[in-house]
């Protein structure tokens, strides 16, 4: 039996591949020496979080530190859309939603007109993209063409509204993951106006207030990056699905013919 397979197991060592990653990069930069402030001021007003010097270069670690609670969700919703378009590229194709083999057997079963046997052999194969579709055409043999096509494209759009949903969550977090950026910096700038820099002396203020926009900002740029990386696989994964479905179209239109051209 004809069957799609679902790639758990590829999802699941790229989870696993991923974490492996983050914890090696974690790891690698707790190791790192703290870098000394160039201002005089007391250990218990500096933030722990963000040791860096003014004017150094800061490390990926030390900006995600600054808002753990929305950063790591921005991280999570990066992860996701590496699934995501992973899933797609393994599923999102001809060969996939209409497999050549599926196909031949099913034109084989139509030229000798046993519908019946079609029909059961889609129904073991559901998981099968076309499977369905072609499963309405060999059951109603003796509809009308311009009804046959009709019923088709209905049982077409329903299927292809599925896979359009799934690629959607793309778009989704492409949308959601800046926005999100936007809140930590301005919770970030919330905090540094009204929270951290009253707590400070005029003659370090200045300091403390360009470290806090610094690290708020970083919110905003891991938001961004990932947001445009899953709008890049969001247009890479409509224009697969596109095709998918041209083909799968062609495929099923054909065999309709040929069902019509069957008719005595």
């Amino acid at each position: 039996m004809l069957a799609t397979a679902r790639p758990y197991r590829m999802i699941l060592v790229t989870c696993a591949a991923l974490l492996a990653l983050t914890l090696a990069a974690m790891s690698l930069h707790a190791q790192t020496p703290d870098r000394t402030h160039n201002y005089d001021a007391p250990e218990t007003l500096v933030d722990q979080s963000f040791k860096m010097t003014l004017g150094d270069r800061p490390i990926v670690l030390e900006l995600f530190l600054t808002s753990t609670v929305i950063n790591s969700i921005i991280l999570a919703m990066s992860v996701l859309a590496m699934l995501l378009f992973f899933y797609c590229l393994m599923t999102v194709k001809g060969p996939t939603m209409s497999p050549p083999a599926f196909l031949d057997e099913i034109n084989k079963l139509v030229r000798d007109r046993e519908y019946a046997k079609a029909a059961d052999f889609c129904r073991r194969n559901r998981n099968i993209f076309v499977a369905t579709i072609i499963q309405r055409c060999v059951e109603n043999p003796a509809t009308p063409h311009a009804v046959l096509i009709e019923m088709i494209d209905t049982e077409g759009r329903r299927r292809a509204d599925i896979v359009w949903n799934r690629i959607g969550y793309l778009s989704d977090i492409s949308n959601v993951a800046p926005m999100l950026g936007l809140l930590g910096t301005v919770v970030g700038m919330i905090h540094a106006f009204f929270y951290a820099l009253p707590e400070h002396s005029a003659s370090i203020s200045s300091q403390v207030l360009s470290k806090a926009i610094g690290s708020a900002m970083a919110t905003t740029m891991f938001g961004l990056i990932v947001g445009i990386v899953a709008l890049v696989f969001y247009s890479i994964a409509k224009s697969r699905l596109t095709g998918a479905l041209a083909e799968t179209e062609q495929a099923v239109h054909s065999l309709a013919d040929q069902i019509k051209r069957n008719e005595p």
